[in-house]
C-alpha cells in the first residue's frame, strides 16, 4: 500500500506540473503578440516623430524665406521666386523639402520622397502657409496594415514693409526698416544679396589657398575658429568673396545663419561696408 500511495503522489505532481506548463504556454501565446504590437507602435511613433521634425523644420525655414520674398511686388525688388503666390509657395517649399529629405530613411512613407505633397500650401492675407501631407505605413509591421494620412504645417507672416504712400510713410511709427544680421558678425546688412551673407565655398589645396587672392584682390588667411591644429591639412575651403581659408566646410566663417531684425534693435552694430557702398551708388 505505501508504494501505491507513493505512485499516486507522483502522478499528482506530474499532472500539476503539466498543467502549469500548459498555463505558461497559453500566457506566452497571449502576451507575445501584444508585446510585439506595442514594439511596432513604439518604433512607428518614433519614426513618425523623426519625419515630422525634418518636415516641419524645412517647411518653417521655407515659410520664413517666402515671407521675406513677399516684399518683392510689382517688380520693385529682386526675388528668386518672383511674386509670392500659391504656386510659388508650393514650388519653392517642395524644392526645399525634397532637398532636405534627400538621403533620409523614408521607408515608412508610401512612395518615399515622392509621396510627400505640398499642394495645400498657399499665401493669404499676408500669411505664408506651408502644408504637407503623406501616407505612412509602418515598415516594421508584422502583418499588412492600412496606411495612415499624416499632415504637417508651418506658417510665417510676410514682411511687407512700407513704401511711401502705398504702405505708409517713412515717418509712420508703425513702419520700420528691417535689416539682416548673422550670428558671428558685428555689422548689419541692408540687402539679402550682400556677398558677406551669401558665400560659395570650394575645396582647394592648402598651398594654393595661401597664395591665392579673392575677388577683391585680398589674400586668404587661416580662419581663427577652425584652423587651429589643422595647419598641416592638405586641403582647405575658401570662398571667392571671403578672406579666410577653413579646414571645416561647415565653419561659421563660411556658413551664415541670417535673420531679420528691426534696424532700431541693431543699434550696437555698424552698417556693412559693402551694403554702404551700394547705398552710396
Amino acid at each position: 500500500m505505501p508504494s501505491t500511495k507513493s505512485r499516486q503522489g507522483c502522478n499528482r505532481k506530474d499532472w500539476y506540473s503539466l498543467q502549469q506548463k500548459g498555463s505558461l504556454t497559453l500566457e506566452s501565446a497571449a502576451v507575445l503578440p501584444l508585446y510585439f504590437l506595442a514594439m511596432v507602435m513604439l518604433i512607428s511613433m518614433m519614426d513618425i516623430f523623426r519625419i515630422q521634425t525634418i518636415l516641419v523644420s524645412s517647411m518653417s525655414q521655407s515659410a520664413k524665406e517666402l515671407g521675406m520674398y513677399a516684399y518683392s511686388i510689382d517688380g520693385e525688388s529682386k526675388s528668386p521666386v518672383g511674386a509670392v503666390t500659391d504656386a510659388a509657395c508650393i514650388a519653392y517649399a517642395s524644392a526645399e523639402v525634397q532637398k532636405r529629405l534627400k538621403g533620409e530613411n523614408l521607408a515608412g512613407i508610401v512612395g518615399r520622397q515622392a509621396g510627400v505633397t505640398l499642394l495645400g500650401s498657399h499665401y493669404r492675407n499676408g500669411i505664408v502657409s506651408i502644408r504637407a501631407n503623406y501616407l505612412y505605413k509602418s515598415p516594421v509591421a508584422l502583418f499588412p496594415i492600412f496606411p495612415v494620412k499624416i499632415e504637417a504645417a508651418a506658417c510665417a507672416q510676410a514682411w511687407l514693409g512700407y513704401n511711401g504712400d502705398k504702405y505708409g510713410s517713412a515717418d509712420n511709427s508703425y513702419g520700420e526698416e528691417m535689416v539682416y544680421v548673422t550670428d558671428y558678425e558685428s555689422v548689419y546688412h541692408t540687402s539679402s544679396d550682400c556677398t558677406h551673407i551669401k558665400l560659395t565655398a570650394k575645396r582647394v589645396a592648402m598651398q594654393n589657398a595661401a597664395q591665392s587672392r579673392n575677388e577683391y584682390g585680398d589674400k586668404y588667411y587661416p580662419c581663427e575658429k577652425c584652423m587651429k591644429g589643422h595647419e598641416k591639412d592638405m586641403f582647405v575651403y575658401i570662398a571667392d568673396k571671403g578672406n579666410r581659408y577653413h579646414s571645416d566646410k561647415s565653419c561659421g566663417g563660411l556658413s551664415r545663419h541670417v535673420r531679420l531684425m528691426k534696424k532700431s534693435e541693431a543699434d550696437n552694430r555698424n552698417l556693412c561696408s559693402r551694403c554702404g557702398q551700394r547705398k552710396g551708388d
